[in-house]
C-alpha cells in the first residue's frame, strides 16, 4: 500500500513538474512556497565563534512575526496551489473539447500485393492531435502481384474518393482537419490520387521503408540533389504533344517511350542519383515538385496540349507530384503504367481530369 502511494506520489510530481503550462506553473509557485513554510517550521539556531565569545541567532517560526509570516507563506502557497488546480482543470477541459473537434484523416491506397502490413492510421504519431478516420482505399481486386487486371474497375474505385473525402469532413473547419496520406499503388493511380485530393489541405505524406518493413515520415536531410532537364530545346513549333521522362528511384525506359510514341519529342527529369532510397526528405521533394511543375508549366506555355508523362517515383514522390499539377491551366495527361515485360513496355496509361475533362479514363 505504502508503494502505490508512493508511486502515485512521485508520478503525480513528474506530471506537475514536466508539463509545461501557466496553471502548472502557478501550481509549482504554490508547491514552492509551503516546502519554504514547511521547511522553516522549526526553531533556527545559529551561533557564530568569535574571539571575545559567539554570536547567536535565534529564531522561532512558530512565534511572533516570524510565525506570522511563515504562516502568510504557507496561506499563500495553499491559495496558488488550488487556483493553479482550478486553472489547470479549466484548461484540460477546453484543451479536451479542441481535440475532439480536431480530425485526422488517414487515407491508405493499397494496390500492389496482398501482403498485410502495418496500417497506416497505426503508424500515425501521437503527437498527431486529432481523432483518426481511416479511409482504405482498395485496389488489389484489379492487380496480381503488381500486374493491373482490370485498370477501370480500380479507376472507378478512385473517382470516388473525393466524395467520400467530402462526406467524411463534412462540418469540420478546416483548421481543426489535417490529412495523412500513404500508399503502395501503381504510378498512375497513385497520380491520380494526388489529383483528385489536390494541394488545398495539409497533408502529412508517409512512404513505405521496404528495408524496415515499415510506414515512414519523410525526414531525412535534403543531399540537395535537383533534376537535370533535358529535351526542352527539341519541341518543334506547333507540336501538340510530348513525353516528359521523369526519372526519380530507376531510370524511365527511354526506348520503351519511343516505341510507344514514336516521332513525339522526349523532355526528361533525370535524378542526379536516382535511387529506391532517394526520397526521404521532405524538403527535397518539395523542391522536386517545384521543378517539375515549373516544366509542365513551360511546356505548356510552348502551346502543347497533351503530356505523356513516363514516371519512375516512389509513391509520396508521385502523390505529391499528383498534388501539385495544375487541374485548370496546364495541359492534357495521360500517366502511364510500366510492366517490362510487354512491348512496347507502357500497354497503358490513365487520362487525368485536368484540362477541362471531367474524369479520368483509362487509354
Amino acid at each position: 500500500m505504502f508503494e502505490l502511494v508512493r508511486h502515485a506520489i512521485i508520478t503525480l510530481i513528474d506530471w506537475i513538474f514536466r508539463r509545461r503550462s501557466p496553471a502548472l506553473q502557478v501550481m509549482r509557485i504554490g508547491l514552492s512556497c509551503l516546502a519554504i513554510a514547511l521547511g522553516v517550521t522549526w526553531a533556527l539556531d545559529i551561533s557564530i565563534p568569535l574571539g571575545g565569545g559567539e554570536i547567536t541567532f535565534n529564531v522561532n517560526a512558530g512565534e511572533g512575526t516570524p510565525g506570522l509570516v511563515v504562516s502568510g507563506v504557507a496561506l499563500l502557497g495553499g491559495l496558488l496551489i488550488l487556483v493553479g488546480l482550478i486553472w489547470e482543470i479549466v484548461r484540460y477541459n477546453a484543451e479536451q473539447q479542441q481535440l475532439s473537434r480536431k480530425k485526422v484523416i488517414v487515407i491508405e491506397a493499397r494496390g500492389l500485393r496482398d501482403g498485410v502490413g502495418l496500417a497506416l492510421a497505426d503508424a500515425v504519431p501521437t503527437n498527431v492531435e486529432g481523432r483518426r478516420d481511416a479511409v482504405i482505399v482498395d485496389l488489389r481486386q484489379g492487380v496480381v502481384d503488381g500486374h493491373i487486371v482490370s485498370p477501370q474497375a480500380a479507376v472507378d474505385k478512385l473517382v470516388s474518393l473525393p466524395v467520400d473525402l467530402e462526406r467524411r469532413e463534412l462540418g469540420t473547419d478546416r483548421s481543426d482537419l489535417l490529412r495523412v496520406y500513404g500508399g503502395l499503388a501503381p504510378v498512375p493511380f497513385t497520380f491520380l490520387t494526388g489529383v483528385l485530393i489536390d494541394d488545398e489541405t495539409s497533408t502529412i505524406v508517409f512512404d513505405w521503408d521496404r528495408h524496415l518493413q515499415r510506414w515512414r515520415l519523410l525526414d531525412a536531410p535534403d543531399d540537395q540533389k535537383r533534376f537535370v532537364v533535358d529535351g526542352m530545346d527539341k519541341i518543334v513549333a506547333g507540336a501538340d504533344e510530348v513525353a516528359l521522362l521523369v526519372s526519380v528511384s530507376y531510370q524511365v525506359d527511354a526506348i520503351g517511350v519511343g516505341k510507344k510514341l514514336d516521332g513525339i519529342a522526349q523532355i526528361s527529369l533525370s535524378l542526379d542519383g536516382a535511387l529506391p532510397d532517394s526520397h526521404w526528405s521532405e524538403d527535397k521533394q518539395r523542391a522536386l515538385g517545384q521543378q517539375f511543375l515549373e516544366t509542365t508549366i513551360q511546356i505548356s506555355n510552348m502551346g502543347i496540349r497533351r503530356i505523356h508523362l513516363f514516371l519512375a517515383a516512389q509513391n509520396s514522390v508521385v502523390f505529391r507530384f499528383g498534388c501539385l499539377y495544375d487541374k485548370r491551366n496546364l495541359p492534357e495527361l495521360i500517366v502511364y503504367q510500366y510492366q517490362r515485360e510487354e512491348n512496347p513496355p507502357y500497354p497503358w496509361g490513365v487520362l487525368m481530369p485536368v484540362g477541362g475533362r471531367p474524369r479520368p479514363e483509362v487509354v
